[in-house]
């Protein structure tokens, strides 16, 4: 069983015109045991000045944790003990380190300094969604907003994820907050049972005019398209898929497909 990966982004018109840079982050892996897909989402709030950098961050530690962790993605129940075990609190410690990190090689301006650690964090506040696929298994991770789907061989979409009862539309849980774990959400599927997975940030969800529905088409178009015309021709037309949804509705628009070939 063989998968691909690809991301895209655009910045939001409204980053755009206020001169603010693209504070979502994404990056696509494959290797010889499997693929990891990984969106991360800057809060932009001025309490958080840094969110973007704090996404890169999530990211990239996210995505060294799951390709570490690949070769071990061997069945439901233990892959899902792993994530939740070892990858979910090191997510956190691996962050947290490295926004301290960035803060002490980046000093803030004089009389900004943040009061503490949690305070640094919360300037570095982001959301995460991930997934990990190998021949066996396909891990799906989130934490805060945005989308995390999965599409079976006969085109049905579904998110897979429990649903997180602190999200009000405004807010978001996030990898900034005190206690990141305890929102934490995973589940693992059997790889047989997926044909196309995809994580987005939120900004490709909120300007759908279906907002109940949107994410079913999107997985069912992906996976078509992917049997229809192959990876390559995905991977070319993604980022244009994502200027709409930035300029209609304002934000920032990632989103991370894997596909099983």
């Amino acid at each position: 069983m063989t998968w691909s990966a690809l991301s895209a982004s655009h910045l939001g018109s409204t980053h755009l015109r206020d001169g603010r840079p693209n504070q979502d982050a994404h990056v696509a892996y494959t290797d010889a045991y499997g693929a990891v897909a990984v969106v991360a989402d800057g809060h932009g709030h001025r309490a958080h000045p840094r969110s973007g950098t704090g996404a890169t961050l999530a990211t990239q530690v996210l995505l060294g944790l799951l390709a570490e962790t690949l070769p071990e993605l061997t069945d439901p129940a233990t892959a899902a003990e792993l994530l939740r075990d070892r990858v979910g609190p090191e997510l956190v410690r691996a962050w947290r380190a490295a926004v301290e990190a960035d803060a002490v090689a980046e000093p803030w301006p004089e009389g900004q300094d943040p009061v503490g650690t949690e305070e640094t964090w919360l300037r570095y506040g982001c959301t995460v969604v991930a997934l990990a696929a190998t021949d066996t298994v396909v891990a799906v991770l989130q934490l805060g907003d945005g989308e995390a789907v999965v599409v079976d061989r006969a085109g049905t979409s579904q998110r897979p994820l429990p649903e997180d009862e602190l999200l009000d539309g405004v807010r978001t849980t996030s990898l900034c907050q005190p206690d990141p774990l305890g929102s934490l959400r995973i589940t693992v599927l059997p790889a047989v049972e997926v044909r196309v997975g995809y994580v987005c940030t939120d900004g490709f969800g909120k300007p759908q005019l279906d907002h109940d529905g949107w994410w079913r088409q999107v997985g069912r178009e992906l996976a078509e398209r992917s049997v229809e015309h192959g990876v390559a021709w995905l991977a070319e037309r993604l980022p244009g898929w994502m200027e709409e949804p930035a300029t209609v509705g304002g934000d920032d628009t990632t989103m991370a497909v894997l596909v099983q070939l």
